[in-house]
């Protein structure tokens, strides 16, 4: 099984990043394979209606970027909050996917905020990303707040920390299970994507 990890800051070395291999080490301690999309050290141009062309540069630049993303069997987003919004950054990523890409499989969203927010990426990415992605969000999500003082050591250094490495650990293994569920949906014959390629 492989999860795909996409952080969606626009900084390099991020907090979000910092969340993203907490993470990926969880899935790895539990024998899942991972790939992560760090889209602040490895950008994404801004999207444009190239994509739909079959061989426009900027459609092959994303076949080779986005290797391994078809491939995989459950999606964990993590975003910052930007005045209230999820990143222009990760929003630009779902634009780029097609009905085939993370279609019908669970995805997990992790919000991560410097103080008290994270609500509003959570519910706009529910309310806006699945169209025609169709990915499946989880009814759990985690926000992760107050980042900088949080998961900075091999173990925890107060509660706060504590219960946050304990959620994130229980919603991973929550996403594994909704993965392997999800393989008897997709193999069911019963989805089409070629002829209902968008939402309604």
């Amino acid at each position: 099984m492989t999860i795909t990890l996409v952080c969606g800051s626009h900084r390099k070395n991020s907090q979000s990043l910092k969340v993203t291999k907490f993470l990926a080490s969880i899935l790895d301690k539990n024998g899942i394979e991972t790939n992560i999309i760090d889209l602040g050290n490895k950008p994404l141009p801004v999207w444009d209606p190239g994509m739909w062309e079959k061989d426009s540069e900027i459609k092959k630049f994303w076949i080779g970027y986005s290797k391994g993303i078809a491939e995989s069997d459950a999606f964990i987003f993590i975003t910052p909050e930007y005045a209230g919004m999820a990143s222009p950054a990760l929003k630009n990523f779902f634009l780029y996917l097609t009905g085939g890409d993370i279609s019908h499989k669970p995805g997990l969203i992790i919000t991560v905020s410097s103080g008290m927010g994270g609500s509003y990426p959570n519910a706009e990415l529910r309310m806006s990303s699945y169209k025609n992605t169709r990915i499946v969000y989880i009814p759990d999500h985690v926000i992760v707040r107050h980042v900088e003082s949080i998961l900075n050591a091999e173990t925890p250094e107060s509660k706060d920390d504590e219960y946050i490495r304990n959620r994130l650990t229980y919603v991973c293994k929550v996403l594994i299970e909704y993965a392997k569920a999800f393989t008897l949906i997709r193999s069911s014959g019963v989805i089409d994507i070629k002829t209902y390629p968008f939402g309604l």
